[in-house]
């Protein structure tokens, strides 16, 4: 194993050299977004409502869906002046996703995109398309948020995330070359036993990671693992929390293991980062620049200040496949507080509803949520599943089957779980008609 490359090397040499060969503009949209966060929030809000009209004119002239939805709520990209008009809009679900296809990619033959999956808590993967020219953007807006905990490019970073360690040999090469000139270590949650925990620690504190991220089930689990063995030397800088809901006994007992503060993160599959605490620690600021949230109560209508609702997202960046009034089914509650940080990005007090749980095995091996979601997609057919579990020797795989769905299927879902969990672990398929 190599030794991590000096964070100055990274910062001032790796970096720029393989941004210039990517031809991106990453450095320069960093620099935009640093200077965006410091307007006043009434600037922040007439950007946001210019690139979301810029965004509606696009779609309802290159995206076949959004010209039918323009034309069916007898409207007109011109009528959308305010938040009120563009509250007039129908919402954009995951099932009008999968209904409409190829009509919610753009027309345009200059814009490119690229094929991704979502899974989510609700156990319903949805495909979709990102947009290339956002890439940089995307990646620009993570580290505006690195350096709100003060960390910066090419310091080391320890990751705690879904990764499954059977991917083909050409891509786990791939990514061990990207991390390792990005600084970065990666660690599996599909596994986390306790000898696995243990290499874990073994190997951070040797690397002195300046920043750990990770759903917060998996760090709560390995910090309480770090302290039932007495392990005090790994000292990240920060550490992110991100992917499901913080509890607040985890944050402080990841904060009493490692010694730092826990910055909360809340971001998803299809949009990257959306809103982050800032070092003030008094709610997620978010990113409004580049993402237009609605927070909405069980009536369709605008929560009320301090009222929990549905987190609905625009992405101002998207335009091959555009995300306009997007339900993400996550729960948050907005505030009209402002951060005594200074920065005009405006606050959620917090999110909810977002917990991946974890399935203990027999041995007392953990397998966090996303090993879950990664194999609802492994194979074609589960529209929905959920995972029960009553007792240590297995578990009930709930799912709701779809068209392609095969016998075969079964068998193969239930070699991966034996796997990942033992043997002796039982599986019972239980194919439902709704979840």
């Amino acid at each position: 194993m190599f030794p991590p490359l000096p964070p100055i090397i990274v910062r001032n040499v790796v970096y720029p050299l393989y941004r210039g060969f990517r031809g991106d503009t990453l450095i320069a949209a960093l620099e935009e977004l640093e200077k965006n966060q410091w307007l006043p929030p009434r600037e922040l809000e007439d950007l946001s409502q210019r690139r979301l009209e810029a965004l509606v004119a696009y779609s309802a002239l290159h995206v076949p869906y959004y010209r039918d939805a323009f034309r069916q709520a007898n409207l007109k990209p011109e009528d959308i002046q305010s938040p009120a008009d563009f509250e007039k809009l129908p919402f954009l679900t995951k099932d009008a996703i999968r209904g409409a296809g190829s009509r919610l990619v753009s027309q345009d033959p200059l814009r490119k995109g690229f094929a991704s999956i979502a899974g989510g808590s609700t156990g319903e993967p949805t495909s979709f398309y990102g947009d290339v020219a956002a890439g940089p953007i995307r990646r620009a807006n993570t580290m505006r948020g690195y350096r709100w905990m003060g960390v910066d490019i090419g310091d080391r970073q320890a990751v705690f995330w879904g990764v499954h360690l059977d991917a083909p040999l050409r891509e786990r090469a791939v990514s061990a070359v990207k991390n390792y000139f990005s600084n970065t270590v990666l660690f599996s949650t599909f596994e986390m036993s306790d000898q696995s925990m243990a290499r874990c620690a073994s190997r951070l504190r040797r690397y002195k990671p300046r920043l750990i991220t990770g759903y917060p089930s998996a760090l709560a689990l390995f910090a309480g693992f770090c302290q039932s063995r007495r392990i005090v030397d790994i000292r990240p800088h920060a550490v992110i929390s991100s992917g499901e809901e913080l509890y607040e006994s985890q944050r402080e007992l990841i904060e009493a293991v490692f010694g730092c503060r826990v910055f909360d993160r809340y971001g998803r599959r299809e949009f990257a980062a959306v809103a982050q605490e800032c070092d003030e620690h008094r709610g997620l600021h978010v990113m409004n620049d580049l993402f237009h949230v609605e927070i909405i109560a069980a009536d369709g209508k605008r929560a009320n200040e301090g009222e929990v609702g549905e987190v609905v997202v625009t992405d101002l960046s998207n335009y091959y496949m555009p995300f306009i009034r997007y339900r993400t089914g996550d729960l948050a509650v907005s505030t009209g507080r402002i951060c005594r940080c200074g920065r005009g990005l405006p606050l959620l007090d917090r999110v909810e509803g977002r917990t991946f749980d974890t399935i203990v095995t027999t041995e007392g091996k953990h397998v966090g949520g996303f090993f879950w979601t990664w194999l609802s997609r492994a194979v074609p057919g589960i529209r929905r599943f959920q995972i029960e579990q009553r007792e240590r020797s297995g578990i009930v795989f709930k799912f709701v089957p779809g068209p392609e769905w095969r016998a075969e299927s079964e068998r193969e879902l239930e070699k991966r779980i034996r796997e990942t969990c033992g043997d002796g672990f039982r599986v019972t398929f239980a194919p439902v008609d709704e979840i």
